[in-house]
This record gives C-alpha cells, sequence and structure tokens, in this order.
C-alpha cells in the first residue's frame, strides 16, 4: 500500500519545519527593527530621553526632565533599583486638557538560563513649563522621593 500524502509523521514534519522557519523570520525582524527617536518637544520625546538618562545612570540628567515642583533629585534615583537589562515601548498617549498622559510597557528581564521578561507598565503625567514638557509626581523607576533628603 502506498504511502498516503497525510501521513501523520510527514504532517507533523512539515508543521515541525514550518514553525522553525517562522521563528527564525520574527527573530531576525525583531533584532533589525529599527528604534523610533521621538522629537524632545514632545511629552513622547521627554519621557525617552528621561528613561534613556535613567538607565544609562545619568541621574543628573534625567531630573532635567522633571517638573520644577518635583521632590525628586539625582539622590532619588541613585537609590532606585535598575536591572541590568531593560526594553522600554511606547504604549500609547493620552491627553487631557493641559496634562498628557505617556503609558509605556517596561519589559524587564528576570534573568536566569533562559533569560525571560516579565512586562510593568507605567504611566508617566506631563504639563508643559516654560514651554517645555515636563514629568509629574514620581516617575519609574522611583517609588519614593525626598524621604532620605529631610
Amino acid at each position: 500500500m502506498a504511502d498516503s500524502v497525510f501521513d501523520p509523521r510527514r504532517v507533523l514534519s512539515v508543521l515541525v519545519v514550518f514553525t522553525v522557519l517562522l521563528a527564525a523570520v520574527a527573530a531576525y525582524l525583531s533584532s533589525t527593527t529599527e528604534n523610533t527617536t521621538y522629537s524632545p518637544s514632545t511629552p513622547e520625546g521627554v519621557v525617552q530621553l528621561y528613561l534613556t538618562a535613567a538607565i544609562e545612570g545619568k541621574n543628573d540628567k534625567a531630573v532635567d526632565y522633571l517638573s520644577v515642583n518635583s521632590d525628586c533629585s539625582a539622590n532619588d534615583l541613585d537609590r532606585s533599583w535598575m536591572p541590568e537589562s531593560v526594553r522600554v515601548n511606547l504604549g500609547g498617549t493620552d491627553v487631557d486638557g493641559a496634562t498628557v498622559y505617556v503609558d509605556t510597557l517596561i519589559d524587564i528581564s528576570s534573568g536566569g538560563p533562559f533569560d525571560d521578561y516579565y512586562t510593568e507598565k507605567h504611566s508617566f503625567r506631563l504639563i508643559k513649563e516654560s514651554g517645555n514638557w515636563r514629568i509629574q509626581g514620581i516617575p519609574w523607576p522611583m517609588y519614593s522621593c525626598g524621604e532620605m533628603n529631610k
């Protein structure tokens, strides 16, 4: 009896090959995707500049993007935990009157043998001060500000 075209072993083999090829294409596309750079005159650009400085450990520069009324300082950022490996993606922007909320999805490496990531969602609240967008409140990666300075 001749082998059927729909032999379960053949179907499974084709599915495995297709899955491996699809995974390879996805890995290639994700590794060659360029990062988007937002204008520093936009709320998204200010959040991007703040997070870039904070992730790089340039805390004095990072706090330049905070509101002049902020209780947060570079010392507060110095005490904050920054993961070794972090990826940030823009989640969206919402305008509510004079306030803009920039949502981010922050992928943090959990380490370990598989280098898995977990995602945290953080929202940054911005207002205009002297014509420039500034971050209000206590932005990630800080969770408290000013307490150690008093």
